[in-house]
């Protein structure tokens, strides 16, 4: 296992240590945490846009949330640790940015906006990438994860589809954008 392996695993890691830790508290605090979600448009919650990822509502909520994160954050780092950290970053901001500016008026929690942030990302970048590993990534993604295109329509109350289709479009982006770079990169080099 090499250096960006293990610094990926630690990150990742991090994540779900950091969500665990926050569900523990939350519980021994009787949900109180709850309120530190995202409200959308509410100035004085300000700090939600912060937390909302880490906090979930039920344990069930939890590992459901892990288990995907940790595998799409997983293929991401094939790119690299700092891809994986520039993508889970940008789908972090665009999926609070668009809940809070377009989002029904609850607390909005959970990582699932950075985790259809890395699914979207992971697809788009395959589709404009073409290389063989982003292309076999792409696939085993569809493959395990290829239900959550559902995810996106405001289908219960108490799913958030605006952090998910928000983060999506934030991979759509991130997916576009290192795409084309490292497409780029790939002609610079064999014109050398």
């Amino acid at each position: 296992m090499d250096q960006s392996d293990k610094d990926a695993i630690y990150f990742i890691g991090a994540v779900v240590v950091v969500c665990f830790a926050v569900q523990v508290v939350n519980v021994l605090l009787n949900g109180y945490l709850l309120d530190y979600g995202l409200l959308p448009r509410h100035l004085n919650h300000a700090i939600g846009l912060l937390a909302y990822p880490f906090i979930h509502g039920s344990w069930a909520h939890l590992f459901s949330n892990m288990v995907s994160f940790s595998a799409l954050a997983y293929l991401v780092s094939r790119s690299g640790t700092a891809r994986l950290i520039s993508v889970f970053m940008i789908s972090w901001a665009v999926s609070g940015a668009g809940v809070w500016l377009f989002g029904r008026m609850h607390y909005h929690i959970g990582l699932s906006g950075i985790i259809y942030g890395l699914w979207a990302y992971l697809l788009v970048y395959a589709v404009l990438r073409r290389s063989l590993k982003s292309m076999a990534i792409a696939l085993i993604v569809m493959f395990f994860y290829g239900p959550m295109l559902t995810g996106i329509i405001p289908a219960h109350s108490w799913i958030s589809y605006e952090s998910h289709l928000s983060g999506a479009l934030a991979g759509v982006m991130a997916g576009y954008v290192f795409a084309r770079r490292d497409k780029a990169k790939a002609i610079a080099n064999v014109e050398q």
